[in-house]
């Protein structure tokens, strides 16, 4: 089918800046996009975190005016506040949370962990929590100290965690699956710390196919624990979207006084998905959660979604039922694109939209009435940004199910989940790939069928989003992905390789890795057959092993869960006696590039 954008929210947008609802702001020079990732209230202001600039801004508190803004080192990727200081997690190598003061410039430091986003405070504000999503650790911030305290380790890439001071527990979402891929279940978990001891006491996997785990929150009754996230139908072939059939958005729910994983509400309908499920958060009386992807919010009442989900007899199928929330749920189109992180202030919800920097702000008791601020100026895009957009935006896919973000979560990366596509034949799932550098190590896909990711990009669209977008598009997603950095690896130190890593370098050439891994990408471009289940005569393609540490699991089905598992179990490319201290060298090596 031909692409056509949905006339109603392109009519309101221009209904709205006809009329001069949208308002324009006085606000930083410069007409980039601010990429806004992050927003707070502050007293009486509120505070967003800008990824465009690097930069904090102040806003009055119905966003009509910018009155600061402080520049920040790296990437902010969250804010809290207490009403004194600011506190913004920083993403890179070193993460960690700057602390700013709205009376003077003046920011201090506190290191965590690489990735470090989500910062929460405890009630009486002695405590910050901070996720480090690529440490895959949960650090606790002494506030009087200003010094990190205690770590504790979660499962894989934590990317939202949420505060249960009534049970004395940390939740943390872990953003994709730590497991093995070619199994009957596949899941995402949430990690339970105690916060005596500050130890995960639990790990509660969500229903088959849940990843890109994005938002948490308590109910207002204290009882349940709800998730925002992805729900992958892995098990079926990529041939068709209708009624969900390759991805749906959910809201898990965890019953916290039994600390069990319960069941999974759709938020899709039968004929229309809600795809790029993002933040979630409650009110006493409502359940708000955005929809990234569809540029939309979704307003549930709670006291008849509880009563209905309690009196609903099997919870296990929930994850299948397009039509349980019913008219208990509103959707309601906002003006923008890209919905993500929002804040709930005076039963307002405040959502700024991270493509086109456009704040609403929606009255829950009346969603019709929303303050729309547009925040830059002349905006002007780049096409790696436009790329980047239209990646994300379900408005390019046959009834909104999923944008390439559906299984490419992370910035291009991967959703850890094997998929059966149909560009290969039909029963043969492999693993999903990150599309970091896939336009220099051609061929494409895992089988190679793909001669470009040129022509990959294309197909995606066409056979996965069922929807053939403009050629200038796709030109913009292509240099979009050619965008891409790679993150500095976790694994090392000061951002040189560890003596361990040195070690491993040696074993790396001994076992002669590099007769296929070689080159600036580690890969020799060719296909190989490797095993003795190769499907194809020609092999598997070779993969990059840049940010190799941050796209497991591996091998062309997924079959190793860790790259210790590659070596060790599958026996990949080791053809010499090897020991156990040398295999931990090699795996060393390898996480590190």
């Amino acid at each position: 089918m031909k692409y056509t954008r949905p006339l109603i929210i392109l009519s309101f947008i221009l209904v709205t800046a006809s009329f001069g609802f949208i308002k324009q702001n006085p606000i930083s020079k410069n007409t980039a996009p601010l990429e806004i990732t992050d927003v707070a209230q502050y007293n009486n202001f509120l505070v967003f975190t800008e990824k465009g600039n690097k930069e904090v801004s102040m806003y009055n508190l119905d966003g009509t005016e910018r009155l600061k803004n402080w520049s920040v080192v790296e990437t902010p990727t969250g804010i809290i506040t207490d009403n004194k200081k600011i506190y913004v997690t920083v993403f890179d190598q070193n993460g960690g949370v700057v602390i700013l003061d709205s009376n003077n410039d003046q920011q201090n430091f506190i290191s965590t962990g690489s990735g470090a986003c989500s910062p929460i405070l405890n009630t009486q504000q002695t405590k910050l929590y901070v996720a480090n999503q690529f440490n895959n650790t949960i650090s606790e911030i002494d506030l009087s100290t200003m010094k990190e305290s205690r770590v504790v380790d979660v499962l894989r890439e934590p990317k939202k965690i949420a505060l249960s001071e009534k049970r004395n527990l940390l939740f943390a979402a872990n953003f994709l699956p730590a497991q093995a891929a070619n199994l009957d279940t596949v899941a995402s978990a949430i990690s339970v710390i105690d916060l005596n001891t500050f130890t995960t006491i639990k790990n509660i996997p969500l229903a088959n196919g849940s990843n890109a785990l994005r938002g948490l929150s308590i109910s207002p009754d204290g009882n349940y624990l709800f998730i925002s996230h992805n729900l992958g139908r892995f098990q079926v072939p990529t041939n068709q979207l209708l009624q969900g059939w390759m991805n749906t958005s959910a809201m898990s729910v965890i019953n916290l006084n039994t600390m069990e994983f319960e069941g999974s509400v759709l938020l899709d309908e039968p004929e229309r998905g809600a795809a790029g499920i993002w933040d979630i958060n409650c009110t006493d009386n409502k359940i708000v959660i955005t929809h990234s992807g569809v540029h939309e919010i979704s307003i549930i009442d709670y006291p008849a979604f509880i009563d209905k989900y309690k009196n609903y007899k099997k919870k296990d199928e929930l994850s299948y039922d397009l039509q349980f929330l019913g008219k208990m749920r509103q959707r309601i189109g906002l003006t923008g694109n890209g919905p993500r992180n929002f804040i709930i202030s005076d039963n307002k919800a405040i959502i700024p939209t991270y493509f086109s920097d456009t704040l609403n702000i929606v009255n829950l008791d009346n969603p019709s009435n929303i303050d729309i601020r547009g925040m830059v100026n002349n905006r002007i895009e780049s096409d790696e940004f436009k790329g980047e957009k239209y990646f994300n935006d379900a408005t390019y896919c046959f009834q909104n199910w999923q944008s390439c973000n559906g299984c490419h979560p992370g910035d291009g990366r991967t959703d850890a989940m094997n998929w059966d596509l149909m560009n290969d034949g039909i029963g043969n799932p492999k693993n999903c790939k990150s599309m970091l550098f896939s336009h220099v190590t051609a061929p494409c896909m895992i089988s190679g069928i793909r001669p470009s990711a040129e022509v990959a990009v294309r197909a995606g669209f066409k056979f996965i989003q069922f929807c053939e977008i403009p050629e200038e598009f796709a030109v913009c997603v292509d240099k979009y992905l050619m965008s891409l950095k790679p993150v500095p690896s976790p694994y090392l130190v000061n951002g040189k390789l560890s003596p361990l890593a040195e070690q491993g370098r040696k074993i790396y050439d001994k076992m002669n890795c590099v007769e296929c891994h070689s080159g600036p990408y580690y890969t020799d471009l060719k296909n190989h057959v490797i095993g003795d289940d190769v499907e194809f005569d020609q092999g598997w393609d070779t993969p990059t092993l840049k940010e190799v540490w941050r796209t497991a699991p591996y091998l062309f089905d997924g079959r190793a869960a860790t790259m210790k598992d590659v070596f060790k179990v599958h026996k990949h490319g080791i053809n010499k006696k090897i020991s156990d201290k040398d295999i931990d060298a090699l795996v060393e090596y390898v996480n590190s590039l």
